[in-house]
């Protein structure tokens, strides 16, 4: 079942209008897109111009005034500017009401502000589809996420693994310079959470990021990583001189044991 989707701005004739047509180009059959305005107006010509020079499909653009609609449920409202963002009340049974704050282009001459609207809002709707592109599960929410993360330990063993991909408890109680219990402690707590999944090989056992890790998760915890990259620095030292270190015989992205 297609997921119904919003744009809201407050003339519904410049940046919502370009978000309606780029998330069809974009999202394909997965979701119902419409945009509407607060007080709509005529859609701006420089709309249709962008629009085909990027070689996306303007036809059926028109403006709606957001009253006409707000008797419909829609699984996402997302306002494109502050005005906007003002009038969620019209929509408060959505599932997800989101802001993003675009400026208007339309007082600027020429295309090129209509370009950078166009570009702009590709790159929130590309994330936007990565995170929400396929359903998942949330096995924890972002309060419980980043409560894990809040502890220092936990933290450093998660961005490990995020990098080694697989680590097992010798390899972290050594560069962690942590006891084996403790470091045991924090690997059940972050199993039973969902984040992260345990498989044996042989005497050994390797704790990964759980296979059914929804995106929004991975991408934080990637974040993380990428943002702060020295983080692990003395870590990962350690690790690669562990002589008698055993690696796993799977894959990060494979679950089964490589033959």
């Amino acid at each position: 079942m297609k997921k119904k989707i919003l744009f809201l701005c407050t003339g519904n004739s410049a940046r919502s209008q370009l978000a309606e047509a780029l998330m069809r180009h974009m999202a394909g059959e997965h979701y119902q897109v419409m945009s509407a305005g607060m007080k709509p107006e005529t859609v701006d010509p420089r709309v249709y111009q962008v629009l085909s020079e990027a070689g996306i499909d303007a036809e059926n653009l028109h403006s709606v005034s957001a009253q006409a609609l707000q008797d419909q449920h829609f699984d996402v409202v997302i306002t494109l500017c502050d005005r906007a963002s003002n009038e969620c009340a019209l929509f408060s049974d959505s599932d997800a009401l989101i802001h993003w704050d675009f400026k208007d282009p339309k007082p600027l001459e020429g295309l090129a502000p209509f370009r950078e609207t166009l570009e702009g809002l590709r790159a929130r709707l590309a994330l936007f589809l990565m995170l929400n592109g396929e359903p998942q599960q949330d096995v924890i929410g972002p309060v419980e996420l980043f409560k894990i993360m809040s502890d220092p330990l936990r933290l450093r063993i998660l961005m490990l693994i995020e990098d080694e991909q697989a680590l097992s408890v010798s390899d972290l109680t050594k560069v962690l310079e942590v006891s084996q219990p403790k470091v045991s402690r924090h690997l059940a707590l972050l199993r039973d959470g969902g984040v992260l999944q345990d498989q044996r090989e042989g005497l050994w056992i390797f704790y990964r990021l759980a296979e059914n890790l929804p995106t929004w998760i991975r991408h934080t915890l990637a974040t993380v990583r990428n943002g702060n990259p020295s983080m692990i620095n003395a870590e990962k030292l350690k690790l690669s001189a562990l002589a008698d270190r055993k690696k796993p015989g799977y894959s990060h992205k494979d679950s089964t044991l490589n033959a």
